[in-house]
């Protein structure tokens, strides 16, 4: 209907529905390509589509498109993502996990015996419940540490690694837009943000926080793949600082497409709904796009190498990583600290607010951990 250039009242007559879902399903589902040229096509279509434009390839305006293919698609997982979840509570699922890592793992009985044994897993549910998650993949043992289970051949869809996104936050936050806004806004500071991943059975990560300009970065220990705690933990140290210091040191927020960033935008605003600072999302799959977070990683991994687990460590112990980090002479800064430059740009408060202290240089510790 729409590569004939049917208007919304010929199409809605057509699949027998109400002009205005129609008008609503082009509109939660429009995919905008941006163009060189500002102002709107003057052969754009009777609903702003270039569905049906035979000028759409050498244009070079904003274009706007309606696929049927990934509407579908979109639709089909948003009814799916919301029956993958399981009902029981955090508590219940930490629960059974020391149960199963106890009798199943370490001790190899079945988990029919495991499940007799323990009346608070009748309380919680039944077997074929906990059977059921651990094929899912939602406890720590995994099914192939059942007894007899590859005997049987089985059938059953792994669970996904993604979340579904809403496709819509991308519009004026792409990478693209980042860096046309900070060519406009070269004086606001800008701030990048990633995570530390130690193993990955771990039960909490790192969010790294960077400030290119001062090459300072400070991290908080958030849920591994959570993208609520994120937001949440964000939302705190925001509260913590103030409106105003908040506004004054994260005008410019970029981040990765990670599972832990699905709801990045969200602290744009604060509790009230005020506006309070712009968010930016990388490009896919491409790290070059923030290198400076992950260059000052190095530091972080002097302490604690890769495939080491983060689950010793607490906020404080945290907080007196990257102290030490911050306290590091860096040649590229005329042999200054990043310490002393983000102290004499914002000020004692706002280091004593997110836990940061300076390190005598002579005493700087860079040893590692563990």
């Amino acid at each position: 209907c729409l590569s004939k250039d049917m208007s919304l009242t010929e199409i809605a007559q057509r699949l027998d529905r109400n002009k205005s879902t129609i008008s609503r399903e082009i509109s939660s589902h429009l995919v905008i390509k941006e163009g060189y040229n500002e102002g709107i096509c003057t052969h754009r279509a009777k609903h702003f589509l270039c569905n049906s434009c035979p000028y759409r390839g050498p244009c070079h305006h904003e274009k706007r498109f309606y696929n049927f293919q990934e509407a579908q698609q979109t639709s089909h997982n948003l009814r799916s993502s919301s029956r993958i979840h399981t009902r029981l509570k955090p508590e219940d699922i930490k629960i059974i996990d020391n149960v199963l890592i106890e009798q199943v793992r370490n001790l190899k009985q079945s988990l029919h015996h495991a499940y007799v044994s323990n009346p608070i897993l009748k309380e919680i549910c039944c077997e074929k419940t906990i059977r059921r998650l651990i094929y899912n993949g939602f406890t720590k043992v995994k099914a192939h540490e059942l007894r007899k289970f590859v005997v049987y051949s089985h059938s059953y869809e792994k669970p996904k690694e993604f979340q579904l996104r809403d496709i819509s936050v991308l519009i004026g936050r792409q990478f693209s837009d980042y860096l046309k806004y900070c060519s406009k806004h070269k004086r606001e500071n800008i701030v990048q943000y990633d995570s530390v991943i130690g193993k990955k059975t771990d039960e909490q990560v790192i969010l790294t926080i960077t400030f290119i300009k001062y090459e300072f970065q400070f991290g908080i220990l958030i849920s591994p793949s959570n993208p609520d705690d994120v937001v949440t933990k964000l939302r705190k140290l925001f509260r913590t600082l103030g409106t105003e210091l908040t506004k004054k040191i994260f005008q410019i927020n970029l981040a990765d497409n990670g599972i832990e960033f699905s709801y990045f935008n969200k602290i744009e605003t604060d509790d009230n709904g005020e506006f309070i600072c712009r968010t930016f999302f990388t490009n896919p799959y491409k790290a070059t796009d923030k290198p400076h977070c992950e260059r000052y990683h190095e530091f972080f991994r002097y302490v604690i190498p890769k495939g080491k687990s983060l689950d010793f460590l607490t906020q404080d112990k945290v907080d007196w990583i990257f102290s030490q980090i911050n306290s590091y002479v860096r040649k590229e800064l005329n042999d200054q600290t990043p310490y002393d430059l983000v102290r004499r740009k914002y000020g004692q408060e706002f280091l004593d607010k997110i836990g940061i202290f300076r390190v005598e240089k002579k005493k700087v510790d860079l040893r590692q951990l563990v």
